[in-house]
């Protein structure tokens, strides 16, 4: 959808414009992407005044909705804050699902792991990277105290531990797998795990950039209000 802008809009350009099919419509999604407005006149002679523009999150809600598919009902705070840790720190973009999940939580903006993998989907759904192709990351998840910690390891050490998995397999044919995984989770001390890097599309770069320049904007606002 094309930005509106401070000016008079009769009904049907709006219509057209939103994707509605009557007043009522119009006024809703008006209203949920955040524009001030107001209007006069009846039938398809009503003329639309835009009085005031959405403010930063509504407008990277807007880009995500109609530029990147992402649903209307999505948590746009949350991947305001996602978009925002993947894009502009490096020490986050290339972290496996379960430590983004951590950082983001110690960085005080949770989320779970699933909705980290919805939204790494949507985004590689619109283009702007890919986590199929590329280096994975090694890592080994344990508990400490009973809480779940990561730790990144060695591709030599991820086959290692999966080759004590193996061997145990292979001397007891006769067992079930939980036996073999508690073996090589107490010798290895913890589960290996690999995923893959994500990688940024350099065809879409206009389109990342903009979505990195709407969730900064969003950000800096809310913390300055």
């Amino acid at each position: 959808m094309e930005e509106l802008t401070l000016r008079d809009y009769p009904l049907g350009v709006l219509r057209n414009i939103l994707g509605t099919s009557d007043k009522q419509g119009t006024d809703r999604k008006l209203k949920k992407y955040g524009y001030g407005f107001t209007s006069k006149g009846s039938g398809s002679n009503r003329v639309y005044t835009i009085t005031s523009l959405p403010d930063a999150l509504h407008r990277f809600s807007l880009f995500c909705v109609s530029s990147l598919g992402f649903s209307p009902q999505t948590d746009f705070r949350k991947l305001r804050d996602f978009v925002f840790f993947l894009f502009t720190d490096p020490d986050f973009d290339w972290r496996p699902d379960e430590m983004m999940e951590e950082y983001l939580r110690l960085a005080g903006r949770g989320m779970t792991r699933q909705t980290i993998a919805r939204y790494k989907q949507r985004l590689e759904e619109a283009g702007l990277i890919d986590t199929i192709f590329g280096e994975f990351v090694y890592y080994k998840v344990y508990k400490n105290c009973g809480v779940q910690e990561h730790e990144i390891i060695t591709k030599e050490d991820y086959g290692k531990a999966w080759n004590l998995y193996r061997n145990w397999r292979n001397a007891h044919p006769d067992e079930d797998s939980r036996p073999a995984y508690k073996h090589m989770y107490n010798k290895f001390g913890g589960v290996p795990r690999k995923q893959h890097r994500i990688n940024r599309n350099e065809f879409y770069k206009k389109e990342r950039e903009t979505l990195i320049e709407l969730a900064t904007a969003a950000i800096l606002e809310e913390v300055s209000d």
